[in-house]
C-alpha cells in the first residue's frame, strides 16, 4: 500500500518510533492518541498502511479505542512521551 502525501509525515514519526512494529500494548493508546488528529479514514490509511491491518480492520480498531477498548490516560500519556522523543510536537504543528 503507498501512503497518500498528505500523511507521509505521520508514518514517517511512526516508522521512526516503532522500528520493529507496534507492540499489541501499544496499539490502542496510539490509535485512541492519534484520534484527535485524524479524520478516521487518514487514521485508518496510516495505520493500515504501517501495519499491514486490512484498512476496515483499523476502522473498527478506531472505534474500540473510543469505547470499549479505550485505554487508560496513563497508556496515551505513555505513548505520546515515546512520541516526543520522535518529533511528536513537531508534526502537530503541521497543517
Amino acid at each position: 500500500m503507498v501512503i497518500g502525501t498528505h500523511l507521509e509525515s505521520s508514518y514517517r514519526m511512526l516508522r521512526e518510533a516503532y522500528q520493529n512494529g507496534i507492540s499489541d500494548a501499544d496499539y490502542y493508546p496510539l490509535v485512541a492518541l492519534l484520534y484527535e488528529d485524524f479524520s478516521d479514514r487518514n487514521l485508518a490509511e496510516v495505520i493500515s498502511c504501517f501495519t499491514g491491518k486490512e484498512y476496515s480492520v483499523v476502522i473498527n480498531d478506531i472505534a474500540n479505542s473510543q469505547n470499549e477498548m479505550s485505554p487508560h490516560p496513563e497508556e496515551v500519556i505513555r505513548i505520546r512521551n515515546k512520541l516526543e522523543r520522535h518529533g511528536y510536537s513537531e508534526w502537530k504543528l503541521e497543517e
